[in-house]
């Protein structure tokens, strides 16, 4: 048989995951029953979870051989206004934090939207927000990648708009591993 790099699982708990036990534990158990050798949390409406649960989501991860993303919460913007931007970032910052102590490595989140300005008078700013993020993430040790995913949308960042400006766009998306997956 032949090895390769690929995982698959799913976005949330499989839908035969039983409730007992349910929550993130039980997706994790039931995605490594199903075969499945990662699963993304999805923390899509806020981060509500405890550090005892993390470490619970962690265990069960390592006992199980389930690796784990999270689903950030939608309402981050990194090109938000300057009175948002404090909410928005605590959001995305509570996803890496609580997602690194379950034992995700990789953050996926929609960075926002143009708010109808032209990409290269926005990029500045994302640039150096997501720099500041990134900073702040390796100076406290958290390893987590911060993953951008695209929407597919023409207002949102990450946009074919951006492709007029793609080398500068590409070279900032890249180090963060940018997702390129356009999601429905």
């Amino acid at each position: 048989m032949t090895k390769t790099n690929f995982q698959f699982g799913t976005v949330g708990s499989p839908k035969t995951t039983p409730k007992n036990p349910g929550g993130s534990v039980g997706a994790i158990v039931q995605s490594a029953a199903l075969g499945l050798t990662t699963l993304e949390l999805g923390w899509v409406h806020s981060v509500r979870v405890k550090e005892s649960t993390c470490d619970k989501i962690n265990a069960a991860s390592e006992a199980n051989g389930v690796s784990l993303s999270v689903h950030a919460p939608y309402f981050i913007n990194l090109n938000a206004k300057d009175e948002e931007w404090p909410k928005s970032r605590k959001r995305l910052m509570d996803a890496a934090h609580y997602g690194n102590l379950a034992g995700a490595t990789d953050i996926i989140f929609h960075p926002g939207s143009y708010f109808g300005a032209p990409p290269n008078d926005v990029l500045p700013l994302v640039i150096e927000r997501l720099n500041g993020c990134v900073e702040e993430l390796r100076n406290s040790s958290n390893p987590v990648t911060l993953r951008p995913e695209t929407m597919g949308k023409s207002a949102m960042l990450g946009s074919s708009k951006i492709h007029s400006n793609f080398p500068k766009t590409y070279q900032v998306f890249s180090m963060y591993r940018y997702c390129a997956l356009a999601c429905p």
